[in-house]
């Protein structure tokens, strides 16, 4: 019963998520268990496990821990059939809170510049781990502050 809700946890994840477990799933394997797993080969492994393949033991815990890894209580609740609700990755942050937003002709004409390039990524995340906060009003109270700082001219 167990298993099968894990299987049905990975089965499913969106295409993006699996992804990115299958990404934080080599990292455990490769830190916890010793194992160098080539990402075709352990995408085939976890497909085969999603339809049915039983695995190794040593396999089955690294796919509990990646999923706690990956998303609070995200094994108990693999196990338990709930949702899994997986991060979004920086990308996906980024490019769902400026998909409506454009850049400035000022910016563009920079934006081949490995260290300018380099400078905004951390700018995006400086910005955000210096807001963070486990309180959600908090969390906006400073992005709010943040942001009214940036706009100071």
């Amino acid at each position: 019963m167990y298993v099968n809700n894990v299987r049905e946890a990975l089965d499913q994840l969106t295409e993006d998520e699996f992804e990115e477990y299958l990404k934080r799933l080599r990292l455990v394997l490769r830190k916890r268990y010793r194992k160098n797993v080539k990402p075709s080969d352990l995408r085939n492994r976890v497909e085969e496990f999603i339809g049915g393949k039983d695995p190794k033991i040593d396999y089955f815990e690294a796919y509990l821990v990646t999923f706690d890894e990956l998303s609070v209580n995200g094994a108990i609740n693999a196990l338990h059939n709930k949702k899994i609700k997986m991060p979004k990755t920086w990308r996906q942050l980024l490019l769902s809170v400026t998909e409506d937003r454009t850049l400035s002709p000022e910016v563009v004409k920079h934006l081949e510049d490995e260290q300018i390039l380099s400078e905004i990524k951390a700018l995006f995340y400086n910005s955000i781990e210096y807001c963070k906060n486990e309180n959600r009003d908090q969390f906006f109270t400073n992005l709010y502050i943040f942001n009214n700082f940036l706009k100071i001219k």
